[in-house]
């Protein structure tokens, strides 16, 4: 049980690590060409990368934390919020990046929440 518990929470850092990628690399790629989602995007992707190592990396994989999955969703919650309360809302690569990350970060991160809550629903392997 507590094996398909970390399974599932590797699986989850892992997709939060790619995010974190995409997020950061987002401003270059796509020409944001605004300070705000620039910043925005590179300060978030750091945030993920952190909360998806420090788990992925952990040195006791059993001992899960439930602090870093709700940081995880403060982190989904923020970019899915930035582009209104920074007012780069106009700029739609990176407002739909910013969405687009945001969400599923939150679902990611929600989805890590559950399978902790419900062991037995995690899968087996």
């Amino acid at each position: 049980m507590a094996n398909s518990i970390v399974h599932s929470q590797k699986v989850q850092d892992w997709i939060l690590g790619v995010l974190a990628i995409a997020l950061f690399s987002s401003p270059w790629l796509l020409g944001f060409g605004d300070h705000h989602a620039e910043w925005s995007a590179w300060l978030g992707a750091v945030a993920l990368a952190y909360l998806a190592s420090a788990s992925l990396f952990d040195a006791s994989l059993l001992k899960v934390t439930q602090w870093e999955e709700w940081a995880t969703a403060a982190v989904g919650l923020w970019l899915i919020i930035a582009p209104e309360l920074l007012h780069f809302g106009q700029n739609h690569p990176a407002q739909w990046t910013h969405w687009l990350v945001g969400g599923i970060t939150l679902i990611v991160s929600l989805w890590a929440e559950w399978s902790y809550r419900h062991p037995m629903a995690a899968p087996k392997r």
